[in-house]
């Protein structure tokens, strides 16, 4: 399974069950993801992925959880691309 497969899984787990520690199981998730790829170019690349993962499944991508999540990761690739 792929590290982007691996992150949506636990994204799709936290949608599920939300709680007090969300923002961070979900930032533990995402640096787990970021740290399977070396170059800055292909973390915004994943983080990308995980995105459109989350945008075109109508599962993940209506939830305000999923908005927060998609914000969550736009960041990420701002601050990944800033790098390159």
């Amino acid at each position: 399974m792929t590290p982007v497969s691996l992150c949506l899984q636990q994204v799709d787990r936290l949608v599920a069950a939300p709680d007090g520690t969300l923002a961070a199981r979900l930032d533990h998730a995402l640096d787990e993801m970021e740290r399977a790829y070396r170059k800055p170019s292909e973390r915004v690349v994943a983080l990308e992925a995980v995105w459109q993962g989350i945008d075109r499944d109508p599962r993940r991508s209506l939830s305000a959880l999923a908005r927060f999540v998609c914000t969550m990761v736009e960041r990420r690739q701002s601050r990944w691309a800033a790098s390159v």
